[in-house]
């Protein structure tokens, strides 16, 4: 998709399923005419997107302050999970209510689609709390050119993890007389430090390996459909060199014919 020019993209990404191919299809023609081959095969290999894709694109576009919302708020996430400062449980029910209302918008666009089976709305509202916590595929649903769902797996389960309840102090009674402070047990107290820093690090080892995880998975998907293109334009392209040279023989023929026939 980088080679192929933004305007076009956003607009083949804006229109109805049914008329994706064939708009892409005369986008790509129109860029080879215009000399630019380069474009025009970028245009040519950009792939239909899903139905849960095409419902949040649609979203997008129809209610970009909502989408806006809810990027807004993963990335307040982000920021507490790694940087871990702030307050997390605040920024965790922050994000869960922009999901909550980003997933009621996309079931209307999805109601109003006639796609609003329960895999999709399923589907997309994993989409969504991963283009929230993951900053690349929250770029393609900014823009509305998501191409397929995906799905926030492990660090979704930190980033919805319910805080804990806070114990509620115990009532204290006036002591008849003073009591000694209890002595401070500095061992525990670094034993508790080193293992609070080292659930910090592993928390934050987690958050960068699923980015990386959901980056290559989707590079992945991205390099199985260019071979899945490429495979079919060999068999058509085998094809064609088949009925070429069907033609080429019988062209021969009819030459050494009319050759041995003489004037």
């Amino acid at each position: 998709m980088s080679d192929a020019p933004k305007q076009d993209v956003e607009r083949l990404y804006g229109l109805e399923l049914d008329e994706f191919i064939g708009a892409r299809d005369a986008t790509a023609q129109r860029l080879r005419s215009d000399g630019k081959a380069d474009q025009a095969a970028a245009v040519k290999a950009l792939r239909k997107p899903s139905n849960p894709a095409w419902v949040i694109n649609a979203l997008a576009r129809s209610a970009p302050d909502v989408v806006g919302e809810l990027l807004a708020a993963g990335e307040r996430l982000r920021k507490v999970q790694l940087g871990g400062r702030g307050d997390l449980s605040a920024a965790m029910e922050d994000e869960r209510a922009a999901l909550e209302r980003a997933t009621r918008n996309a079931e209307e666009v999805a109601t109003h689609a006639g796609m609003a089976s329960e895999q999709t709305l399923t589907r997309v509202r994993e989409t969504l709390h991963l283009a929230a916590l993951d900053p690349e595929v929250g770029d393609d649903v900014r823009r509305g050119v998501l191409v397929r769902e995906g799905q926030a797996s492990g660090f979704p389960g930190l980033a919805f993890s319910a805080p804990p309840a806070a114990s509620k102090p115990a009532a204290r009674a006036r002591p008849a007389r003073a009591k000694p402070a209890p002595k401070v047990d500095r061992a525990a107290e670094r034993r508790r430090a080193r293992h609070e820093q080292q659930l910090a690090e592993a928390q934050e080892k987690v958050v960068t390996l699923e980015h990386e995880l959901a980056g290559l998975e989707r590079r992945r998907r991205d390099i199985e459909l260019v071979l899945r293109d490429a495979q079919r334009e060999q068999e058509k392209t085998a094809r064609q060199a088949d009925r070429v040279r069907e033609r080429l023989e019988a062209a021969r023929q009819k030459a050494a014919q009319v050759e041995a026939a003489g004037p």
